[in-house]
């Protein structure tokens, strides 16, 4: 207990610990310094140049009770500013790994996302673009595979995912995910966009973690929109009637 879900089914390294704290540290401004030369994390940090009122103060809604679609257009900015930061990093940069960090009130803008991607120029490493829904201000990480994530990510199939990381806790919530919150009060919710097991499809992976360590995690598909638990067996079947995701062998 209290280690964080890999994107292939198993545990994550926990190096990936380290990435989330140096993720929050650095966002909410609390000064973190970063070496220049002994340090595997290569940063370096940027800030939006615009102090929009709206972003600076999280809103109080609970992301278990708005409408998913009022986030479509934020994170399609994000996705579309993380892309375009990784091509100039490397021309064939792919997006591997997806992770959205919510802390224990749901509120709304109040997260901080993780954008990992990977490129065979540089086979040795991953890129990230770390940034705050709140002030939208981003952090951008060279880190060894070695560190984080390992090097067995595949790249993710983008064609299947039809589903914000608001819906996917909305579903997750409503099949299991409330009742350990309300029986474990200071829960923290974190979402992780990758290919896994079962059958190597694209999955939100919504992990609850309680102050006790204790967790609780579910994976909500995508395109879908089941909702099966880690050993396969489903708790919800799916919204849509998407066909399947092929996956190569």
């Amino acid at each position: 207990m209290g280690t964080m879900t890999s994107p292939t089914g198993g545990r994550l390294h926990p190096g990936a610990w380290l990435l989330v704290a140096v993720v929050v540290l650095t966002l909410t401004g609390c000064g973190l310094k970063q070496s220049t030369s002994d340090t595997n994390q290569d940063a370096s940090s940027t800030g939006s140049s615009s102090e929009d009122p709206a972003a600076t103060d999280p809103g109080t809604e609970d992301l278990t009770a708005i409408p998913t679609f009022e986030h479509d257009a934020a994170l399609d900015r994000h996705l579309a500013s993380a892309t375009a930061a990784a091509l100039e990093w490397q021309s064939d940069a792919v997006l591997h790994y997806v992770s959205v960090e919510l802390p224990a009130s749901l509120a709304r803008d109040s997260g901080n996302e993780v954008y990992v991607f990977g490129s065979e120029q540089d086979a040795a490493n991953w890129w990230t673009y770390s940034l705050s829904q709140a002030t939208e201000k981003f952090v951008r990480a060279i880190i060894p595979k070695a560190d984080f994530l390992g090097d067995q990510v595949i790249p993710i199939s983008t064609q299947y995912w039809k589903m914000n990381f608001a819906e996917a806790l909305q579903l997750a919530e409503a099949n299991g995910g409330a009742d350990f919150r309300a029986r474990q009060p200071g829960t923290r919710a974190t979402l992780f966009l990758s290919q896994r097991a079962p059958r190597g499809w694209l999955w939100w992976t919504v992990e609850y973690k309680a102050p006790s360590g204790e967790l609780f995690t579910l994976l909500v598909n995508p395109n879908r929109g089941e909702v099966i638990d880690e050993s396969g067996a489903e708790l919800a079947p799916p919204t849509t009637d998407a066909p399947d995701e092929t996956v190569s062998s």
